[in-house]
């Protein structure tokens, strides 16, 4: 019986060593994310704005429509 309980209790500090290995990866890429709070301002040119808008307003419409209950007169 000792021994079972003794396999569950290295089982326990095996999985606790996993968890604390996790979590300090974790904590290590929180650590980088943070220093790279600023992203690049991306800049467009006058025809990729106008795009991009053409496409939000596009993708605003059909979701509209594709909710609403619109009928042929």
């Amino acid at each position: 019986m000792n021994d079972f309980f003794d396999s569950l209790k290295d089982i326990k500090k095996e999985l606790q060593k996993e968890q604390n290995a996790n979590l300090s990866s974790n904590s290590a890429a929180k650590n980088a994310a943070k220093q790279n709070l600023k992203p690049e301002p991306k800049t467009f040119s006058k025809e990729e704005a106008i795009a991009h808008k053409e496409q939000n307003l596009r993708d605003e419409f059909l979701a509209y429509v594709k909710d609403a209950d619109i009928k042929k007169c």
